[in-house]
């Protein structure tokens, strides 16, 4: 009791000493090349051992921090894709005001930060047309992955597969240093560690210069890089009581205008639940009624190596060249007991129990290579290409079910193979002109190529004969080409406290599928069209207003058409459609943000997007029994939303931080089998960061997810809340940190189905305890341990 009598005596002491202090930094900031002011910079002011004892934003080119304890110091400022600034030591006695004056920051090459700190920085930036998070905000995150850094974002929510979702959708665009990733999706997040990660960019309506897939936008993710010379590295690794380990290593080399890097990452995410399902289907005048218990689980694993170079002579010319090359692995699978009922009319056909086993396999080996040159013609003008080529010299998609009696005969059982090779390529030129101080022209031509060429095969169990017969009338090789050439041209300027963007892009596409399937083939040709616009008002002391409107586009990929049916297990089937149309979504967003003084900040926005030929998997009943998930065009929708956050400091040991957003859609069916809707959901986060030492922090999170209605069915909501702890060593270049997910063991998901002929209900709650710990090093590299543990799949198995 005198300890923590002590404690608190020792907290009011240090807290009114820091009230009493009103030492003020200020200063301007602006960029380098073109003396425009820089907005919504991070200002931090750290003691002599790397401690940020005060912090603040950079506003209309300016900031001034207030209340800062006296003492020697150093200043440093940093923004996304700018070299860091250090100002020399600075000695501040009580009450005095230093003006640092007009600095000049400068943009940087890739690799690793060499700047340490320890302190908090803001967990989300906003600028013109997206979001800006930290990747060392959370200490739910070290040893993790992209994935895990945006978990607490507004309207992101990581599914009950383990996918990530934004505002309600998983077709998002994934870019690493402004270069296209070689995977997608979440997959392509979890292949990034979270130590390496500087910041992520949420890009929702983009502009006119970003390819037009993708209805919620692009997540662009900024690596840490080196300001110095000589070498810099970093390491991490991690493992979890569900399987889950991960590892990563990289190391960077500057001499002059040269720097090089190399590293290597391994993952493998674990996610594991308990599974349970009924379902009735009515066929003809077959009535079944199946009800299966068991596990589900995925895995995702992948070795990926990479290395690169780049020249920059600091005047005219950036070259760049990256090389990356491993393999990926995805599996998941469930291991059930069926009970089954079959009825013709009155009479039972069959009523027995089966023990399941089913496997689903993707195995790729990739290689991807980019080049990127930059040319700054002169002071008004410059001119950049990236050329990104991908080659998949060996991809197989393996599917597999198996039904056993329980005497442990085999009952059923398939094995589908498709087996292929894949080409990707694209080029960018870029022609940019700077016609007044705060004016730019841009202009430029894109072009792509995506190619797979391959072959699917299965076969059944012959009951009879006791083996695996292929079934030749279902082998189809294929053929599968599009390609892609745009065009586009933009301008922003700036007008007093008025900022804005616009552009038009102009798409040609071409698909190409030849396949042995009867009907399956395509030649398709269309030209679309893409607008912009973005639009802010700075209202001062820290408040703006940002308006964003974009089109945008999600086209089929050749999985999305294809013409045969896949197994997910024996009762759950799938099959794509070559008729399927490219859905188009029209989205705009309002949103106004300020920041105070002591840290605090709020931020609300409201958007709208209107989605024409809605793609969704639409499920039937197929056969006694047995369900077919088919891909279609659903129909159109309109859906509304309100997102918000807001930061407040409310000691100096602890942050508390409320996200959440608000979902509301009108859904008109226009395809068979699926009926009118409308729904309202919501989520919601609260992130607790604690303080508890100089180099000891805790995190608490609670995650609310609402329930939300289907074109088939509901949702049920959930909530589960984290626990993680970190703690560093040698001025925060070691880090050990574990994370507790769902602590209290309270997720539990359920969905209901129904349409004609089928009532299906599916309940899935994750394995427990899920616990995994941490270990990150950094040498002669800075930027704070970001401290998130991947905890995989929430669920596993819900679209089952």
């Amino acid at each position: 009791m005198k300890k923590f009598l002590l404690m608190i005596l020792l907290v009011c002491t240090n807290c009114a000493l820091y009230a009493a202090s009103s030492t003020i930094i200020k200063g301007k900031v602006v960029d380098a090349s073109t003396r425009q002011n820089i907005d919504y910079a991070d200002v931090f002011v750290s003691d002599l051992n790397d401690n940020v004892i005060a912090s603040g934003m950079v506003v209309e080119g300016s900031f001034s921090i207030e209340n800062v304890p006296a003492g020697e110091v150093f200043v440093m400022i940093r923004m996304l894709g700018y070299d860091p600034y250090i100002s020399e030591k600075l000695s501040l006695s009580e009450g005095e005001t230093i003006d640092l004056g007009i600095i000049s920051i400068q943009e940087l090459a890739t690799g690793l930060s060499e700047v340490t700190v320890t302190g908090e920085k803001n967990q989300i930036v906003y600028k013109l047309d997206r979001q800006r998070i930290s990747g060392s905000t959370a200490v739910g995150a070290s040893g993790g992955t992209a994935v895990d850094i945006l978990a607490n974002t507004p309207s992101v929510q990581i599914d009950a597969d383990g996918g990530l979702t934004f505002r309600g959708s998983s077709n998002f665009l994934v870019y690493v240093d402004g270069k296209l990733s070689p995977l997608s999706g979440t997959q392509a997040l979890q292949q990034i560690p979270a130590a390496s990660v500087e910041d992520i960019e949420l890009i929702t309506t983009p502009s006119a210069r970003y390819r037009a897939e993708g209805d919620v936008g692009i997540i662009n993710i900024t690596t840490k890089r080196t300001s110095g010379n000589g070498w810099s590295g970093m390491f991490n690794a991690s493992a979890g009581t569900l399987g889950t380990w991960t590892g990563d290593a990289l190391m960077n080399y500057r001499t002059g205008k040269h720097t090089f890097y190399a590293g290597g990452t391994a993952t493998n995410i674990m996610g594991k639940s308990n599974f349970q399902q009924k379902k009735r289907t009515v066929v003809d005048d077959f009535t079944t009624t199946s009800e299966s218990d068991g596990s589900r689980f995925s895995e995702n694993r992948s070795f990926i190596g990479k290395a690169g170079w780049q020249f920059n002579d600091g005047k005219h010319h950036n070259l760049s060249l990256d090389l990356q090359s491993g393999q990926t692995k995805f599996t998941r699978g469930g291991d059930m007991r069926y009970d089954e009922l079959r009825l013709k009319g009155t009479e039972i056909i069959n009523d027995a129990t089966y023990i399941s086993h089913d496997r689903y396999q993707l195995k790729k080996n990739l290689f991807q290579a980019a080049l990127t040159w930059n040319w700054k013609i002169n002071e008004k003008s410059d001119f950049s290409a990236l050329s990104r080529f991908r080659y998949d010299w060996y991809s197989l998609e393996y599917t597999e079910s198996n039904m056993f009696d329980l005497s442990g005969k085999r009952y059923e059982g398939t094995r589908g193979y498709e087996e292929e090779h894949h080409w990707d390529c694209d080029f960018t030129a870029t022609y940019r002109n700077h016609y007044r101080p705060t004016g730019n022209f841009e202009s430029g031509y894109f072009y792509s190529t995506y190619s797979e060429d391959g072959e699917y095969n299965i076969k059944y169990w012959d009951r009879k004969k006791e083996q695996f017969e292929w079934q030749k009338d279902l082998h189809a090789p294929f053929y599968y080409r599009r390609q892609i050439h745009a065009l586009y041209a933009m301008v922003n300027d700036k007008f007093g406290n008025f900022e804005f963007d616009a552009g038009l892009r102009a798409e040609r596409v071409i698909d190409l599928v030849i396949i042995t399937v009867p009907g399956g083939s395509l030649d398709k040709k269309r030209l679309d069209l893409f607008p912009s616009a973005h639009l802010s008002y700075n209202l001062g002391k820290g408040g703006i207003f940002t308006l964003g409107y974009s089109r945008r586009t999600n086209r089929p990929g050749i999985w999305q058409t294809e013409p045969y049916i896949t197994y997910e297990d024996y009762y759950t089937r799938k099959i794509g459609s070559t008729d399927i149309r490219p859905e188009f979504i029209n989205s705009a967003e309002l949103n106004y943000r300020n920041s105070f003084e002591g840290g605090h900040s709020i931020s609300i926005g409201g958007f709208y997007r209107h989605r024409k030929d809605v793609v969704d998997w639409v499920r039937i009943a197929y056969e006694p029994g047995v369900t077919l998930d088919k891909n279609v065009n659903a129909g159109r929708q309109i859906e509304r939303g309100m997102e918000f956050s807001g930061v407040a400091k409310a000691t100096r040991w602890w942050t508390t931080t409320l996200n959440g957003s608000l979902y509301q859609y009108d859904f008109k069916a226009e395809y068979e089998g699926t009926t009118d809707s409308d729904g309202f959901t919501y989520q919601l986060g609260w992130i607790n960061s604690i303080t508890l030492g100089k180099n000891t922090r805790v995190q608490f999170d609670g995650h609310f997810i609402g329930p939300k209605s289907l074109t088939q069915g509901e949702e049920h909501g959930y909530a589960y809340f984290n626990l993680s702890f970190r703690q560093q060593f040698f001025k925060g270049k070691l880090a050990l940190a574990a994370v507790a997910n769902d602590v209290f063991h309270t997720a539990k998901y359920y969905n209901r189905r129904t349409t004609t002929g089928l009532n299906s209900e599916t309940w899935v709650r994750p394995k427990y305890p899920n616990i995994l710990f941490s270990l990150s090093y950094i040498f002669n590299a800075g930027g704070k341990h970001s401290s998130s543990t991947s905890s995989g799949a929430l669920f596993e198995g819900k679209e089952f």
